[in-house]
Parts: C-alpha cells; sequence; structure tokens
C-alpha cells in the first residue's frame, strides 16, 4: 500500500513542517485490515500517543473532515508513523540494537534504542506495550520489504 507522504526524511529545519493542529499521514496495520489515513499529533511522537491512555483518533483516507474513527492502541500490530524529529532537549541517550520481530504475518526489521540493561529485560513487554524501530524494513509473505524512517510495533502482539 502506497504512503500518503514521500519517504524523505525530515529535519528539525525544515519550514514545511505541519503545525500541531494539522492531520499528518499515518498507516495502522491491525489483525484485519491495512489502513492509511490521517491523524492530529498535536506535536507529539505517535509513540508517546499510543502509549497514553486514550483511543487513538484517525482518519481513513476514504472519509470526509468528519469522520474520524477511535482505533483502541491494543488493537493496532504494526504502526508507520509520519516523519517526526523530537528537540534535543528531549532525547535521551540509548543504545542501539539491530532486531527482527514478527508480528503475526508480518517481519519488522530495524534498528531499536534501549536504554542499558533493557535489552535484557524479561519484563519489557509488560512496561512498554509500543516499541519504534528506525531504520525500518516490513515485509509479508510474498511481498517485497518496504523501507520506512520509523516502524512502531505492538509488544504484545508478537509471535
Amino acid at each position: 500500500m502506497k504512503l500518503p507522504w514521500p519517504s524523505s526524511r525530515v529535519t528539525t529545519d525544515d519550514p514545511t513542517r505541519p503545525a500541531p493542529d494539522t492531520p499528518e499521514p499515518i498507516r495502522l496495520i491491525l489483525r484485519d485490515a491495512d489502513l492509511s489515513g490521517w491523524i492530529r499529533t498535536g506535536g507529539e511522537r505517535v509513540s508517546d500517543l499510543l502509549h497514553a491512555s486514550g483511543p487513538l483518533m484517525f482518519l481513513p483516507l476514504t472519509a470526509t473532515d468528519e469522520e474520524w474513527v477511535a482505533i483502541d492502541p491494543a488493537e493496532l500490530l504494526i504502526v508507520v508513523p509520519p516523519p517526526h524529529t523530537s528537540p534535543p532537549e528531549r532525547r535521551v541517550q540509548r543504545q542501539r540494537h539491530q532486531v527482527v520481530v514478527r508480528v503475526e504475518g508480518y517481519a519488522v526489521t530495524g534498528t531499536a534504542h534501549l536504554t542499558p540493561g533493557e535489552e535484557y529485560d524479561p519484563y519489557l513487554r509488560s512496561r512498554r506495550q509500543f516499541l519504534p524501530l528506525t531504520g525500518a524494513q516490513l515485509s509479508t509473505d510474498g511481498q517485497p520489504p518496504e523501507a520506512h524512517e520509523t516502524v512502531i510495533v505492538n509488544l504484545k502482539r508478537l509471535d
């Protein structure tokens, strides 16, 4: 499925960066659907929105501006978020680990940014539901892999 945004990276000095209330493109993969559409991030990272306690408000590509749908993050398998660059003051030093995860017929290869010791933590899934992988490759049976800047996987849905 073709995403509604170019694959080029967004930088902090990008004058075309959307305003916080502007809908941004997103792809949501659920058990029975692969959806493209729009979300309003309010300038936040999508991973932070997924970890918040409420539903993710999503506007499907084929819907009108009034047809926003509430998506329960627990139902998501994989999320391909819009490009985002965090402000330097919000960045935390992490160790990088190449990983491959399988989520119900999908394989995601990418770099996980984990705090020291977190890679050996057997309770990682109980503390964190979503894990962003950068420089990611997303593939499914019989299809060529798709390259994405970031792919977020639901750790509670891993095979």
